[in-house]
C-alpha cells in the first residue's frame, strides 16, 4: 500500500452570514457571538518551549497523563473557549447548556509540555482550536500528536489481527524529517485520519511546522497495555522525545470521568 500523504484544507475564512427571516428552529449567533479561544500560559513558559505533545481522546490522555514524566499532575494552564453566549439562548430550546471543558497544559520539562484536548470540543472548532495553539508558539516548535482509532478502521491488505502488535501508524507535514525509527511506519493509503489531530496536522501544514501524528489502532476503549507499548515505541523513535523516561506503569492514580449525554456543547 502506498503510505498516506497530507493534505491540507482550505484556510477556512470568517464572514458574516446575512440573517434569513425563514430560519426558524436554528439559534442564531451575532456578529459579535462568534466563538473564539483564549490560552491561559505563562509566556514565558510558551518561549522556552520547544516540543509541545497534544494527546486527542480518553485512552491518549490517560497515557500521556499516567505514563509520561509530568513534573506535577496538576495543569500549568489551560485553553477555553470563550462563546459569549447568553445561556438563555439555549435553554429557551428546552436544551441544558454546560460550559465547554478547557484543554489542559502540564509541564513534562522546561522545553517539552503536554496538551490534553477537550473532550467536549466539536467537529467545526478543531481548526481554531490548533491555529489558537500553533500561533502561541515560537515558529520552530515541533509538535506530536497521540490518538487511538478503532483497528476495525484500518484499511490493509492483511487483517489487523494478524499483524504485529502494538499496530501503529504515523502521519507527518512535509517540513517533519522522518527519522529511520519511523520511515517505515507511515499510515497507508486509504486510510485517512481527522478529528483533532488532522486539525492540527492541517494547521501545522500552512504554517510550515513541524508536526507529526501518531495513531495507534486498537480494539477497546480502555488504555491497553498494546496503546502504551505504541505510543512509547513512537516517543522513543522520536529525536526530541527518546530521551523521556516513560513509565509502563502509570505515575498517577487513573481517574476516569464517564461522559454524559444531554448536553449541548457551543
Amino acid at each position: 500500500m502506498e503510505s498516506t500523504s497530507l493534505r491540507i484544507l482550505e484556510d477556512p475564512k470568517t464572514e458574516e452570514i446575512p440573517e434569513d427571516d425563514d430560519d426558524e428552529g436554528f439559534i442564531s449567533f451575532g456578529s459579535t457571538k462568534i466563538p473564539k479561544y483564549a490560552i491561559e500560559l505563562d509566556v514565558k513558559i510558551r518561549e522556552k518551549c520547544t516540543t509541545i505533545i497534544f494527546s486527542e481522546g480518553l485512552q491518549a490522555t490517560e497515557f500521556a497523563k499516567n505514563h509520561l514524566p509530568l513534573v506535577s499532575p496538576d495543569p500549568i494552564g489551560k485553553l477555553i473557549k470563550q462563546t459569549q453566549l447568553d445561556k438563555s439562548d439555549i435553554e429557551i430550546w428546552g436544551l441544558q447548556y454546560k460550559e465547554p471543558e478547557p484543554s489542559w497544559f502540564f509541564q513534562i520539562s522546561q522545553d517539552t509540555l503536554l496538551c490534553t484536548t477537550s473532550s467536549t470540543m466539536s467537529s467545526e472548532d478543531f481548526y481554531l482550536f490548533a491555529q489558537t495553539v500553533i500561533n502561541s508558539f515560537k515558529s520552530s516548535i515541533t509538535v506530536l500528536i497521540l490518538t487511538v482509532l478503532a483497528s476495525s478502521n484500518f484499511k490493509s491488505d492483511d487483517h489487523p489481527t494478524d499483524m504485529e502488535s502494538p499496530l501503529w501508524r504515523t502521519l507527518a507535514t512535509t517540513h517533519y524529517s522522518y527519522t529511520d525509527l519511523v520511515k517505515d511506519t507511515r499510515l497507508e493509503q486509504p486510510n485517512i485520519l481527522g478529528g483533532v489531530a488532522a486539525g492540527i496536522l492541517t494547521v501545522c501544514e500552512i504554517k510550515e511546522v513541524p508536526a507529526i501524528a501518531c495513531v495507534v489502532f486498537s480494539s477497546t476503549l480502555n488504555l491497553e497495555e498494546d496503546m502504551v507499548q505504541g505510543f512509547s515505541e513512537f516517543l522513543r523513535s522520536v529525536e526530541s522525545t527518546r530521551r523521556l523516561s516513560i513509565s509502563q506503569t502509570g505515575r498517577f492514580p487513573v481517574r476516569i470521568q464517564s461522559a454524559k449525554t444531554g448536553n449541548l456543547y457551543i
